[in-house]
């Protein structure tokens, strides 16, 4: 079902497929919550100042 660089790269993160959709969604939902934060501070850049950045080194914490 999965190919050879699938498979490596599930082993690589330690996680079952399952797990890795999982993660990626929840990931990948959270980067779309902030989008409005950081367009909002691209015309008014007194608002969200580190809102991106801060959810962004979040995400990349947790991840190691």
């Amino acid at each position: 079902m999965f190919s050879r660089k699938c498979k490596l790269h599930l082993e690589e993160v330690n996680e079952t497929a399952l797990q890795h959709m999982v993660h990626a969604l929840w990931v990948a939902l959270r980067l779309q919550l902030i989008i409005p934060a950081v367009i909002i501070h691209a015309f008014a850049p007194r608002f969200f100042t580190r809102t991106g950045t801060n959810m962004m080194n979040t995400i990349l914490k947790e991840r190691k």
